[in-house]
């Protein structure tokens, strides 16, 4: 994450890939008929990519609740479509009650009712895009969407292709403008704790602007751009909690080409066996763009502590390491 790019990749892999390809397992295993099975994974990959095309706060926006009906109305009218084409095989109401079972965070593994099972993952899958899309500062109100899911899951006549446009359109307008209302509020958080910080006396300042407070004292000059370094990082939003973290020293470069411009200014201020916390406004991290879900002009915290430079056999393993991932694309 101090990367540019993903550290072992060498490239963003985009979440949201990831919520779908657990959607379509999972329904890919309770949902037997493949022809269903393959439009109801549709639906569901197209309702989720949405949601992680976009951290707190258990309350809702009036925008956010606006959001979750027509949430809600698209993707009732989405299953319903799906399933409609085999009515002898499926319980609507058992459908409906497993579905809803399912996102009040319920389980109850006995049930084997065909029908309950199908809304209950299906729901299941729903949650775990409200979770994608909450860790991106977007809340879902859950009563206000099951309503209009029911509603639109129960209309009789199926919705032609240009209302799911529509709905689509307004789905998206309302994901952007939560989404820029979230990122602004987090962008406003990260300003204030990096002041109060500021204000405290407990760090000092590079050049550039990051804070940063010594651990543990290195030896030796500092590092300067251009170089390979041993280190270990944890990686943390201002509440604490961890993105991401490396458990072992890897090589990193001193090159603001791959590396966040914080990152190669605080390495530069930093001795062999030094040990930092440090302080990144989002300007000097992944700015107005964020990355995966770091959101824009997010202010940072990362624990750095640093080896030696990399040795050739570092290098070697490095390579190693990127010749494996390289092939796996």
């Amino acid at each position: 994450y101090p990367a540019k790019l993903n550290p072992h990749l060498r490239r963003a892999t985009p979440e949201g890939g990831q919520i779908i390809e657990n959607t379509k397992t999972t329904i890919q295993t309770v949902i037997l008929q493949k022809k269903i099975m393959k439009k109801v994974l549709f639906i569901l990959a197209a309702v989720a990519l949405l949601a992680s095309c976009n951290k707190k706060g258990e309350g809702t926006t009036p925008t956010e609740d606006s959001l979750s009906t027509a949430y809600g109305t698209m993707a009732g009218y989405g299953i319903k479509m799906q399933v409609s084409g085999t009515p002898d095989s499926v319980n609507y109401d058992e459908f409906l009650k497993g579905l809803e079972k399912a996102l009040a965070t319920e389980a109850d593994t006995s049930v084997n009712a065909r029908s309950f099972q199908m809304g209950e993952q299906i729901g299941a899958q729903l949650g775990s895009s409200f979770t994608a899309m909450k860790e991106q500062g977007v809340n879902i109100n859950k009563e206000l969407f099951l309503a209009e899911l029911k509603k639109a899951f129960s209309e009789k006549k199926e919705p032609d292709q240009a209302k799911m446009m529509n709905l689509q359109m307004t789905l998206q307008s309302l994901m952007g403008k939560v989404q820029a209302q979230a990122a602004k509020k987090k962008a406003d958080e990260g300003v204030k704790y990096y002041q109060d910080a500021e204000k405290s006396g407990n760090y000092k300042k590079t050049a550039q602007g990051v804070l940063y407070k010594v651990e543990k004292p290195g030896k030796g000059v500092n590092f300067k751009k251009g170089d390979e370094v041993m280190l270990k990082y944890k990686g943390m939003h201002i509440d604490g909690s961890v993105f991401d973290q490396s458990y072992k020293a890897v090589m990193f470069p001193v090159d603001e080409t791959q590396l966040i411009k914080g990152f190669v200014d605080m390495l530069t201020n930093m001795k062999p066996g030094m040990k930092v916390t440090c302080i990144i406004p989002g300007k000097l991290a992944y700015g107005d763009r964020g990355n995966q879900n770091i959101a824009p002009n997010e202010t940072l915290v990362f624990e750095i502590e640093t080896g030696n430079l990399a040795t050739a056999a570092d290098k070697k393993m490095a390579g190693g390491a990127q010749a494996v991932a390289d092939s796996a694309k």
